[in-house]
């Protein structure tokens, strides 16, 4: 635990409130290491709201045991999906900051303190985020400074940045202003996937400035079960790139065609590789909600040749998964990629 006197000054240097929201969905086997992260913060939070998405697992006897120097809240709600979870904590909050912890991401115990202290001097500051360390299921490191690592760029300077690649800014490695976060409409409840990016291009957008610390403060979690691994993502990537198509219609007089020429070869290729890995699942049905999204896309960015041969291709999820089958047996250097 931090010393009050050192707790009291960085009180001080962050004179914002800030509330820390954790959405819940039987998450009792990851959740301590979570809540214990938010509880070792040498900045403590002004409270901490736990929102239930309909669990069913008694993550409840989490809590046994579980002491704060804060306020802690638990509120219930019916399964709606993440995004309604933290817009309920968002609407209960009653800090000037949000910092949203997903039950099964951990910080590290300067995160709120980092992230926090450039607000007090810079009133047009719609969020502060980090890099992040990648962990496993168990907890054990895969890729430290994931962004330093991967070479994504940041912070974001342009709308064509920020929609020509995964954003992988983190909810669990930001800290947001509750007046920016209200005035955008906060996290779009119909996504499942691609919910941070759309919630960040709409603060880019409204003209909020962002800030990005080097520094990795958040551990953040991926596992098998994730759920990019399910059909909903699919359809959630669909309904973000018609917002995305909606959003800038209105650009074409700028000669900036992001959907054509960003927005759609990002998405066909994501899509393709989802469509492979269906195919070597065996999953038909996904393999056709994979490739009926291609077509779409395919559509966005305009069927070349190099297009059409690729839908030519993948038609058949069968027989794409027998070639696929064929193309492993041949050299590298002949090997057809996606």
């Amino acid at each position: 635990r931090v010393p009050a006197a050192a707790t009291e000054h960085r009180a001080r240097v962050v004179s914002a409130t800030i509330t820390v929201i954790i959405p819940v969905f039987n998450g009792r086997s990851k959740l301590r290491a979570a809540l214990d992260s938010v509880g070792n913060q040498t900045l403590p939070p002004h409270e901490l709201i736990v929102v239930d998405d309909g669990s069913t697992d008694g993550w409840q006897q989490v809590l046994d045991g579980f002491t704060a120097p804060f306020p802690v809240r638990v509120i219930e709600q019916a399964n709606q999906g993440q995004s309604a979870a933290r817009n309920h904590g968002a609407r209960e909050a009653t800090g000037e900051l949000l910092a949203f912890l997903d039950q099964d991401d951990e910080w590290r115990p300067r995160h709120l303190e980092v992230l926090a202290a450039p607000f007090a001097r810079q009133p047009d500051l719609g969020w502060c985020y980090s890099d992040f360390d990648e962990i496993d299921a168990d907890g054990y490191v895969v890729t430290r400074a994931f962004l330093r690592e991967f070479g994504i760029r940041n912070p974001k300077s342009s709308v064509l940045a920020c929609v020509s690649h995964d954003l992988m800014v983190l909810p669990s490695a930001s800290v947001l202003r509750r007046s920016m976060y209200e005035q955008v409409g906060g996290f779009d409840e119909q996504l499942c996937g691609y919910e941070d990016d759309d919630l960040f291009v709409r603060c880019f957008r409204a003209g909020w400035t962002h800030r990005f610390v080097a520094q990795p403060l958040t551990r953040f979690r991926i596992h098998a079960d994730s759920s990019s691994s399910t059909g909903r993502f699919i359809a959630s990537r669909l309904h973000y790139a018609a917002k995305l198509e909606a959003m800038f219609s209105k650009t074409d007089r700028l000669d900036r065609a992001y959907m054509r020429d960003a927005v759609a070869p990002r998405f066909f290729h994501t899509t393709l590789d989802d469509y492979v890995r269906a195919c070597s699942a065996r999953d038909w049905t996904q393999a056709r909600n994979a490739f009926a999204a291609l077509e779409h896309f395919a559509e966005l960015r305009g069927r070349g040749l190099r297009t059409r041969w690729k839908l030519a291709c993948t038609r058949n999820p069968r027989l794409f998964r027998a070639l696929m089958a064929i193309n492993e047996r041949l050299p590298s250097v002949v090997r057809w990629r996606t």
